[in-house]
């Protein structure tokens, strides 16, 4: 017992001692506390030295202006100081810190005594100083003596208190260049409703806007806003803040608080003064500081209001503004814009933004404007308090989904909103699988064509069917709100957590399921119309009362088949034929494979057509599962007819007849007609692909289309002409595919000649043309279809590095 005792004992000793070791070093390392910025005593339980301190104060002669040059230093050539707190007081503030220290070195840090920012200065560091040097600014109209009184320790024991500056007359420069006089403010002439009117015109078309809350820009309703445009060669700021006695913007290098240059618009009320003035401030990195500049060259108060307990300014600022040390360049920089607001002020600065602080949502140039994004309440706490899945893929984000869903669940209560734009109905699936058939579904639906009424229904995606029907019973769901505006469908419904719908019973809380969500623009009699607008699944199975943001499912096979069929026929197919048709005559003499060069060619990029053709195919047989309804068999019907016709094409090429034969010609008019058949059929297929809702694909790629096949049926005009002038020229015709070959009427001489025919010049030039034409618009029709939907990508893009 005595042992655990003396051990428990020596343990409390060991640990006191090591928390008074702790005390020591942070009496050394981190400097004075604000406690101690009335009696400049350490708290170190040790008496101040009472002989002479072996250092001074020395301030800056001749001081006419408000900022001062303060240095602390040890005169004699070997002292050295470690600590030191530097406060400016005047003879009648007694203890109290008047002014700010506007900077300091590295190795300080200052001090908010008697809450005036940065009013006293201290060190941060251990290290041995020599001196050290400050810039000190009064307060603003400040007039008089100050006195700079300082304590310095050479170590943790040994320390001077009361070292005293000779007496500094100061006297704060007005109505000087860098000055900003003051607006005085009476009755105003505008009322608040029309500054605000005026603020908010033109934001995201003339002006860029930040607004506080997040979205009121656009309901004209927010607590503080800052609209900017560029003025001549300059900027104006116009801002506003409801109950509030300044409002500021910040240029900033991110979206945080914290070394940014700052443009304040405050209320002051001194005596039976009442203005507005403008001041220029930085807020100091990693201290949740701000303290003001005496230069306040670079910004001119224009005009300024209070009314009602708002504040109004319009500020004009240089292109180039000049902060602290930092230089704000305004036309060629990108900058975060803060924006601030708040009901108090304090000596010297402005107070905590207890109104309003809000960041712009990127970095940009001030003078690029943007159309304001509407921020869509929907979205809001999407992943934190609710389960959001849209589509396209990643228009959460963007705010952006054709067809969107969110879950929330409180208790037994499972809440689904759905919404969706420009649609007759949106709908909700719940599944076992990513496939549509066997599913739960909530249907919000406009049914009355000139009136906003929603309905809500319970229905069932009949198994192998793809159909849909309403059920009899429409227990377990129930419409909370609803609504359409401007084409866009809304509705809030709670369901039960148990149903059962068809004999499937639909246990929400013990089960995970994947979600399904359409929207569509037409009806059918008591169901909904084909989802041309949005369909997609989650990408996995999951319970609902899991707050994320789902994943819409893989579209990895859609997309190689889109990429495969549209290299397979806009590609390969494109320049096979062409050389096939056009250049037997071109290059002769030469061969590959002992066969001529235009052969191996076109036999390569036929076979290199078949094997991407039936791979695309089966890549989308795989995707899914079984055969399509609505618009999409247009799409598939001509796909199927292209696949056949390019499977058979090669087995029909394996069996062609000698050149001699009887039956060429037959052979020549069947190869002819299923291939160019199958590109027919092809480039159909691919242009009913466009309007399919689950390819994603933007509505312009038509005209891409369009100019591909305006330029083929260019290449193919230029290149017969040059075959008629070629056998005008030669005797011969350098096309011996079509016509003469399918008749077998060929010049046995055109074999027999081993040099090219005329103009083979000429349609070399063409083919480079052709092949180039090709490479390049096959090239930007897979990237589309492989980032699709391509536009939200780019409209990212556009807005990261704007």
């Amino acid at each position: 017992m005595t042992t655990s005792r003396h051990a428990v004992a020596a343990f409390a000793t060991l640990a006191v001692v090591c928390c008074s070791m702790l005390v020591v070093v942070r009496g050394y390392e981190s400097g004075a506390p604000v406690l101690t910025c009335r009696t400049m005593i350490p708290g170190h339980g040790k008496a101040a030295q009472v002989s002479a301190a072996p250092y001074r104060i020395v301030v800056s002669e001749n001081v006419t202006s408000s900022r001062v040059r303060v240095t602390l230093t040890a005169p004699r050539p070997n002292d050295y100081f470690i600590g030191f707190l530097v406060e400016a007081r005047t003879p009648g503030t007694g203890e109290d810190a008047v002014g700010s220290f506007v900077q300091v070195p590295q190795d300080s840090q200052t001090l908010d005594c008697n809450e005036v920012i940065s009013s006293g200065v201290t060190h941060s560091s251990n290290t041995k100083k020599k001196s050290v040097e400050f810039d000190w600014e009064a307060p603003r109209n400040f007039n008089g003596q100050v006195n700079f009184v300082a304590t310095v320790l050479l170590d943790y024991e040994t320390f001077w208190v009361g070292i005293t500056s000779t007496p500094v007359q100061v006297s704060s420069a007005k109505g000087g260049p860098s000055d900003v006089e003051p607006i005085e403010i009476g009755r105003s002439e505008n009322g608040l409703r029309e500054i605000e009117a005026n603020i908010y015109d033109g934001c995201g078309k003339t002006k860029n806007c930040v607004g506080a809350p997040l979205g009121c820009i656009q309901t004209m309703n927010c607590r503080a806003v800052v609209a900017l445009m560029p003025s001549n060669d300059k900027y104006q700021f116009e801002m506003m803040a409801r109950d509030s006695q300044y409002v500021a913007f910040g240029l900033s290098d991110d979206n945080k608080m914290g070394g940014d240059g700052v443009v304040e618009c405050v209320h002051e009320e001194s005596g039976r003064s009442n203005s507005v003035s403008a001041y220029k401030s930085w807020n100091v990195p990693n201290r949740k500081q701000n303290r003001r500049v005496e230069d306040l060259s670079g910004v001119n108060l224009e005009s300024a209001s209070i009314i009602d307990g708002a504040i109004y300014c319009k500020i004009v600022v240089d292109p180039v503004l000049k902060i602290e040390d930092n230089t704000y360049d305004l036309d060629n920089n990108n900058y975060f814009v803060l924006l601030a607001a708040g009901a108090s002020l304090k000596t010297f600065s402005v107070g905590y933004h207890d109104v309003a602080f809000i960041s712009s949502p990127d970095k940009r140039k001030l003078g690029q404007l943007r159309a304001a994004r509407v921020m869509d309440p929907f979205y809001d706490n999407c992943g934190q308090t609710k389960t959001c899945f849209g589509s396209p893929d990643g228009c959460l984000s963007t705010q952006d989904c054709a067809a969107v869903t969110a879950v929330k669940v409180e208790g037994t209560r499972y809440m689904f909103e759905m919404k969706a734009r420009n649609a007759a109905y949106v709908a909700v699936g719940i599944s076992d699988d990513q496939k549509m058939g066997g599913d739960s579904v909530m249907e919000c639906v406009h049914e009355n064509v000139g009136t906003n009424l929603i309905k809500a229904y319970m229905s069932w995606n009949v198994p192998n069917q793809k159909s849909n029907k309403r059920l009899t019973s429409q227990n377990g769901l129930t419409l909370l709100n609803s609504s359409f505006i401007d084409g866009t469908i809304y509705c809030n419904v709670v369901r039960d957590a148990v149903t059962k719908v068809e004999g499937v019973n639909y246990d929400l809380i013990r089960n995970k399921y994947f979600l399904l969500i359409a929207a569509g623009t037409s009806l059918k009699e008591r169901s909904v119309g084909y989802h041309d607008l949005a369909y997609t699944s989650t990408a996995e199975a999951s319970a609902l009362s899991e707050i994320k943001s789902l994943r819409t499912s893989s579209k990895l096979l859609l997309r190689l088949h889109g990429s495969f069929m549209i290299v397979a026929w806009i590609g390969a197919a494109s320049i096979g034929i062409v050389v096939a048709r056009y250049y037997k005559q071109t290059w002769v003499g030469g061969s590959c494979c002992s066969k001529d060069l235009w052969f191996g060619w076109h036999r390569l990029l036929m076979m290199f057509t078949w094997i991407l053709s039936l791979s695309g195919s089966a890549c989308i047989f795989v995707e899914l599962g079984e055969w399509v309804s609505g618009p999409s068999q247009t799409h598939a019907l001509l796909g199927v007819v292209t696949t056949v016709l390019a499977f058979f094409q090669p087995i029909f090429a394996a069996f062609r007849p000698h050149p001699d034969s009887s039956k060429r010609p037959i052979f020549n008019w069947i190869h002819w007609l299923v291939g160019n058949a199958a590109h027919i059929f092809a480039i159909l297929t691919i242009f009913f692909a466009v309007s399919l809702s689950k390819a994603e694909l933007p509505a312009w790629m038509d005209w891409i289309l369009v100019a591909y096949v305006g330029f083929y049926v260019i290449i193919h005009l230029i290149l017969s002409i040059s075959g008629c002038l070629s056998e005008k020229s030669g005797s011969m015709r350098i096309n011996t595919f079509p016509m003469k070959d399918l008749h077998n009427g060929r010049n046995p001489m055109s074999y027999e000649q081993h040099k090219d025919a005329p103009h083979s010049g000429f349609r070399k030039f063409w083919l480079f043309i052709h092949v180039l034409f090709i490479v390049l618009i096959t090239s930007v029709l897979v990237l589309i279809v492989i980032f699709a939907p391509i536009e939200t990508k780019l409209n990212s893009l556009r807005e990261q590095f704007s």
